[in-house]
């Protein structure tokens, strides 16, 4: 099946682009890992009815098969798009690749890894709590520099227990990894034991506003690696050389109902449609050249109605350096008229139903509301999110074209502000090494037609000598 675009239209202030749209955008992503069993093992199997009961509601990916076996390397491919560390024993957190973590943070979105029986938030050892049922090995995030102790974000790595009270204390994050521990994950345990754990669980996950109608939260059930002594495969044709087929679910209300895919994915697959989905660039390893899971989400093609207002950047509770750049979308069983964005109960524009703008706020705590109404102008139904934003200071940023984006048209939007701590005389904007335009001021928003291919495009700033303050530069393509 081919992967279903949606091209964003032009709005009529700030930015404009077309970008190919495969997945639904989303600021709610979560995760749960199971262990170490095969497809067959799990779907149909009557000792797993609640995963079954999953599988008939949402989507499965019938042809999933796990890079390798051994636990971290292969979970490591659900986080980094690469096996990064082969040592099952290590309680090192020394590894500089790209990962979830870095690019989430990049976006200013917030993270946990919530750990069945962990002792403590930040635990570094191997095993742990009751039973040692809790396995370093299992929480890939924490053997990255981004999350070592004195970063700060080792202690977003906490016990399982902790997520009701994030829940009592609406204090939810943008990415949820989560573990049971190794007895409720089929890892040690029977499988009866891992399906009653996620019946007594994931109900709590799917009660959360995101995914209700109108949410926009994602929920991927994976396993790391298939029966460990029999199962080696690498897809329906290659019976050695890899991890297994396992039965990797995705969940949520903008995935097709019953949905059961074909194609054959990967773990680094869904760290890309992880990527896609929260508009993260560039996504770690593999997957920035992975296909994303896209058949599994509704679209305007595919003969459903999502019925929802998504928000996909900013996300909730980020911190917002400079301009805000908003996208969100409407999709509605009934006509939408139109999309209005306020913030902070001021109105900014009126949009249709694909909203991709930037406005330059004052620093602050902010909250942004989205709604859209119907053909007779009465509200269907609003979106908000809060966060922070903080002013620029001698910088340059580059809003549109966005670092790897695909843009289906010839015309290219680059729209760029500078903000220094002396005057701004001119900015020059240069693609693949010719200058395209020089304009006055600390602001460019202009069109400029370019061939199909590989492009690198760089605003520089300069100051009443005409000499450079800034540079910076994103990569591009044009179709």
């Amino acid at each position: 099946m081919p992967f279903e675009r949606l091209c964003l239209a032009f709005c009529l202030v700030f930015v404009s682009n077309c970008i190919a749209q495969n997945v639904t955008r989303s600021s709610h992503v979560w995760m749960i890992t199971e262990e170490n069993h095969s497809y067959e093992d799990v779907v149909g199997n009557s000792q797993m009815p609640y995963y079954n009961q999953l599988i008939d509601k949402y989507g499965l990916a019938t042809q999933f098969y796990s890079d390798q076996h051994s636990s971290l390397p292969a979970l490591m491919w659900l986080v980094a798009g690469a096996p990064v560390e082969p040592n099952n024993n290590t309680v090192s957190c020394n590894h500089p690749e790209d990962n979830v973590v870095r690019e989430l943070l990049k976006q200013g979105y917030t993270w946990r890894s919530y750990q069945s029986n962990m002792p403590s938030a930040g635990f570094k050892g191997l095993y742990g709590g009751k039973g040692k049922t809790y396995y370093r090995r299992h929480n890939p995030l924490i053997d990255f520099t981004d999350v070592c102790p004195g970063t700060g974000q080792d202690k977003n790595s906490v016990p399982y227990s902790q997520m009701a009270k994030d829940f009592a204390h609406g204090d939810t994050v943008n990415y949820a990894y989560i573990t049971p521990d190794a007895v409720e994950d089929g890892h040690s345990g029977s499988l009866l034991a891992a399906d009653q754990w996620l019946q007594d669980n994931v109900p709590a996950i799917l009660a959360r506003p995101e995914f209700s109608g109108g949410g926009d939260g994602i929920l991927f059930i994976v396993w790391d690696e298939g029966t460990l002594s029999t199962d080696r495969r690498c897809s329906d044709t290659v019976a050695v050389g890899c991890g297994g087929r396992t039965a990797a679910l995705v969940i949520g209300p903008l995935v097709k109902p019953g949905y059961q895919s074909t194609i054959t994915y990967h773990n680094e697959n869904v760290l890309k449609t992880v990527c896609a989905a929260m508009a993260l660039s560039p996504c770690p390893g593999a997957a920035q050249n992975a296909a994303p899971m896209a058949d599994f989400f509704k679209s305007a093609s595919s003969g459903g109605s999502s019925d929802s207002i998504v928000i996909s950047t900013p996300g909730n509770g980020a911190t917002i350096v400079g301009a805000l750049h908003l996208i969100a979308s409407a999709s509605e069983s009934k006509t939408v008229s139109q999309t209005q964005v306020w913030d902070n109960g001021v109105k900014l524009g009126v949009y249709g139903k694909q909203i991709d703008a930037v406005y330059n706020l004052s620093p602050g705590k902010h909250t942004t509301t989205v709604l859209d109404l119907d053909s007779s102008y009465r509200d269907i139904r609003k979106s908000s999110v809060t966060y922070t934003v903080e002013s620029l200071v001698n910088g340059l940023q580059i809003l549109s074209p966005t670092p790897n984006e695909v843009i289906n048209m010839s015309t290219v939007h680059v729209v760029a502000q500078a903000s220094e701590s002396v005057p701004v005389s001119q900015m020059q904007v240069w693609d693949n090494g010719v200058k395209l335009g020089r304009y006055a001021g600390s602001n460019v928003n202009e069109y400029f037609s370019l061939a199909p291919g590989s492009h690198t495009l760089t605003v520089i700033d300069l100051d009443g000598n005409y000499n450079d303050l800034h540079q910076s530069s994103v990569f591009y393509s044009v179709q």
